[in-house]
């Protein structure tokens, strides 16, 4: 397959070359008649002369004057009667000629005063220009060679031609060079076409000095150029996105694994001794029991939140409102907290407030929030409640920014934090929860000074009529 500039310099050769020889053939045609209606016209104007002198001169001057102007000329003078008879020649005598009136240009001037023809003399064995005129009762006819003509047209053709041939090579130079640029352009848009293939999508695309088209070509490659950029960004983009993806969910089963192994590996353990030590203390037994008692709690907490996280995840969840103290759920979990932190303070200054909401999901907030304060500071925990907003606060670790940025996203921890026997969803489920609820978490945290966890109450404040009994609790 040809390329571009080879199919533009053949193309182009082959319409010049067709233009020459179209032009060359036209040209002849065209002059020839040129110089043949020349010619008819100077032998018209020689034959009204010369009928004006015939007319003064005697019959027996007429044939000396007739080749006079044949040597003088080259044109062959003929006069013929109305019958056709030939009455003069110039080129030799009358005598014996054939009858001429049935002659094509003798029948035309008969019929319009004027007569022309070309055709083949058969007295000189020549082709001529005919011009024959009717002059009173006669006609009087010139001749001239189509050789003579012939001879002038061929040096006018070439003179033509040879003017017509340095147009044509001025034409031909000039597709040349536009062959050359065109080759050149095709090349650098094939440079620019195979950086995009090696994904140099940044590459610069030389500017096209050529032609428009070239031009348009390559806008469109810029454009396409940085379309496909912006794809492989975003490929990119998602590959570090799916790579990451992948590690944090290998992080979360390998967590998730070694969060389960302990409480089994403890339950294992425990199981094995009492099964070995037949003799064991009843003391010692029931605290055995009891450990393995407080890990399958771990395991079952472990699983419930997981459950529950999932059940979010997938909409399958909704709260189950009704109206209830704020303050006796706050007791309640400051209680059971207690339980599991023996030693631990947690102060409780909760404002007494009826709200409407999920009983059940509020206390697992403030169970899960609570117990993160516990985990992570070894100060006094502070449960404070308003009619505007409920807080957390605690005097640990804090947060840095980051961490305060992802803390709630479903299994992410804390790097320099351990997890406590926790899955990363607890902060999850309570952003959640709290969305369900119409209110939002929001977290406070300095490095090093600790952290406040809160969400508005406003939103779970009951309707009057629901506080009067006239509406029952909504489900």
């Amino acid at each position: 397959m040809l390329k571009l500039s080879q199919l533009f310099f053949r193309r182009t050769a082959l319409i010049l070359t067709g233009t020459f020889l179209a032009a060359a053939l036209m040209g002849y045609y065209l002059l020839r008649q040129m110089e043949i209606d020349t010619h008819a016209r100077m032998l018209r104007n020689l034959l009204t002369v010369l009928e004006y002198d015939l007319r003064c001169l005697p019959s027996a001057k007429i044939p000396t004057i007739l080749r006079q102007i044949h040597r003088d000329t080259g044109v062959r003078i003929t006069v013929i009667a109305p019958d056709g008879r030939v009455l003069y020649e110039s080129n030799r005598s009358p005598v014996g000629m054939e009858n001429h009136a049935a002659r094509p240009e003798i029948l035309e001037a008969k019929a319009q005063g004027w007569g022309e023809a070309v055709r083949h003399s058969a007295t000189l064995g020549v082709d001529l220009l005919y011009v024959a005129h009717r002059d009173r009762d006669r006609f009087v006819r010139a001749a001239y060679s189509l050789a003579s003509i012939r001879q002038q047209l061929l040096r006018l053709w070439l003179k033509a031609l040879g003017v017509f041939a340095l147009i044509l090579t001025g034409i031909f130079l000039f597709s040349l060079r536009l062959n050359e640029r065109i080759g050149k352009e095709s090349r650098r848009l094939s440079r620019s076409l195979e950086q995009m293939l090696e994904k140099k999508y940044d590459a610069d695309i030389a500017p096209v000095e050529c032609c428009a088209e070239f031009a348009e070509i390559r806008k469109m490659l810029q454009k396409v150029a940085k379309k496909l950029a912006k794809r492989e960004r975003q490929k990119a983009k998602y590959t570090r996105k799916l790579k990451a993806l992948t590690q944090r969910q290998s992080d979360i089963i390998s967590a998730i694994s070694h969060e389960f192994k302990n409480p089994v590996a403890a339950i294992m353990g425990y199981a094995q001794s009492l099964d070995e030590m037949k003799d064991l203390d009843p003391g010692l037994r029931r605290r055995f029991l009891g450990k393995i008692h407080d890990n399958a709690e771990k395991i079952s907490l472990m699983i419930d939140r997981l459950a529950l996280a999932i059940k979010l995840e997938n909409r399958s969840f909704s709260p189950r409102k009704s109206l209830f103290e704020l303050s006796s759920v706050a007791a309640a979990v400051r209680e059971t907290l207690l339980q599991k932190y023996p030693g631990r303070t947690i102060r409780l200054d909760c404002t007494p407030m009826t709200i409407e909401a999920d009983r059940d999901m509020i206390e697992h907030v403030l169970l899960n929030l609570v117990e993160n304060a516990l985990k992570y500071s070894e100060e006094e925990v502070i449960l404070r409640c308003t009619p505007e907003r409920l807080e957390v606060i605690d005097e640990g670790e804090g947060l840095s920014p980051e961490d305060r940025e992802k803390i709630t996203k479903k299994f992410y921890r804390v790097d320099r934090l351990s997890w406590n026997n926790s899955i990363g969803v607890g902060l999850y489920i309570v952003e959640y929860v709290l969305k369900l609820h119409d209110t939002a978490l929001k977290i406070e945290s300095r490095e090093g000074k600790g952290s406040v966890f809160s969400f508005s109450l406003k939103e779970m404040h009951p309707r009057r009529e629901d506080v009067s009994g006239t509406l029952p609790p909504r489900q």
